[in-house]
């Protein structure tokens, strides 16, 4: 009896795509009448499913695979498009093939931004029928406590970077002090997050919180983890959209060799990344555009660090991510920078940040001299740190 309902269990994710459709019913109180509400799934951007609060309610028909993690935007605010999402209300669900029940107030619900920078109150939603979503709960008690840490890290490292009017921007020693504090929060985040899928082989949950962060982890942590889930995942829907993910993210996480891409230079000339990656020196690939505001901020202190450590070796690349010629070398011209520039001219609707594994810039991938890659996060004081770290200290009296 004891084999035949273990194996019963094990067959449970293999046989979920068999399972019934999934409904979910919305009861919302407040103005909410006759406004929009969409359906996503967090793992794809495009849109599942829309429909309009009538009589103060709403529902969505469906079928998933495997169970995910969606978001329900309610538009609140005029004008109702999707541009204006991160003020709108939000409420992760963790949806299953099942009848799910949510209840809320309208005017309590967290936007989108809130959700984002974890500071979800799951008490403003009831959801009734979905298990899952309260094992989602209680994995995100620990985790968002710990992306807060990291968050008020981070602001720290804000406020070194913005001191104020008529105020001096502190010493680099400062700022790489900073930054190894927001590290070690996001370490927490991560060992936390690798615990989880060790000691929940089994969980969907734990499916949703590899994804979410993998692209954070080596090429080597990923195959451990992936290795981590137990059979009956790896068979499963679920387990087979992970591979895929797995794939394509390992293909240029840390420590994993460069991938190669064609581009032009701003003379029109044809340029890959072979040509000058992985040829002994260490490469820094700036990813930016002319419209991108933070990447042309930081500008001037890559091209104050670039006369400092070029001449150890230290090599730059900026790849844009415009779709106007005209508009890039325009920028390139205003911002005189020394190194090659290069560009496809597709910004994201090309393979280029698919590849990469980015959704938005600034973007700073460091190859080692073997052609693999050593880091994604070269910014700021992160690059300081970082080429202190190979080239020695050449900052002299800013330290």
């Amino acid at each position: 009896m004891k084999h035949t309902v273990f194996f019963t269990l094990c067959l449970l994710p293999c046989l979920y795509g068999l399972a019934q459709d999934y409904t979910i019913t919305g009861n919302i109180k407040g103005n909410g009448e006759g406004k929009k509400v969409f359906l996503r799934s967090t793992e794809n951007p495009k849109l599942v499913d829309s429909t309009i609060i009538k009589n103060g309610r709403f529902e969505f028909r469906g079928k998933v695979d495997y169970p995910q993690l969606f978001d329900i935007t309610i538009m609140k605010n005029e004008p109702t498009e999707q541009d204006r999402r991160p003020w709108q209300p939000l409420i992760p669900l963790f949806v299953e093939n099942r009848a799910i029940k949510l209840s809320a107030e309208l005017d309590s619900i967290h936007t989108q931004l809130d959700v984002y920078t974890n500071k979800f109150d799951a008490s403003r939603v009831k959801v009734e029928g979905a298990p899952l979503y309260n094992q989602y709960l209680q994995f995100n008690k620990t985790y968002d406590a710990l992306q807060k840490k990291r968050s008020e890290a981070f602001d720290v490292y804000i406020q070194y970077l913005n001191p104020g009017k008529d105020k001096k921007k502190g010493p680099i020693s400062e700022g790489i002090a900073t930054v190894e504090n927001i590290d070690l929060a996001k370490q927490a985040v991560l060992d936390y997050v690798a615990g989880y899928i060790k000691n929940n082989p089994s969980s969907y949950v734990a499916v949703n919180a590899f994804k979410k962060n993998m692209s954070s982890y080596s090429v080597e942590e990923i195959g451990q983890l992936q290795n981590a889930f137990s059979g009956d995942i790896k068979n499963s829907p679920a387990g087979k959209s992970l591979a895929e993910t797995v794939a394509r993210v390992s293909k240029t996480a840390t420590g994993s060799q460069y991938a190669d891409f064609s581009f032009h230079d701003k003379d029109g000339k044809p340029v890959k990344l072979s040509d000058y990656v992985g040829k002994g020196k260490y490469v820094l690939l700036e990813f930016w555009a002319s419209w991108c505001g933070p990447c042309r901020a930081d500008i001037p202190h890559l091209k104050e660090v670039y006369d400092m450590y070029h001449p150890a070796g230290f090599e730059v690349i900026s790849i844009s991510m415009d779709d106007s010629k005209e508009k890039w070398l325009e920028a390139v011209e205003e911002e005189k920078m020394k190194w090659l520039q290069v560009s496809d001219l597709k910004a994201f609707s090309g393979e280029l940040s698919r590849l990469y594994n980015f959704n938005g810039i600034p973007t700073c991938v460091l190859i080692g001299p073997d052609g693999k890659i050593v880091t994604r996060n070269m910014r700021g004081s992160w690059m300081d740190k970082k080429l202190i770290e190979l080239y020695g200290n050449k900052f002299a009296g800013k330290f």
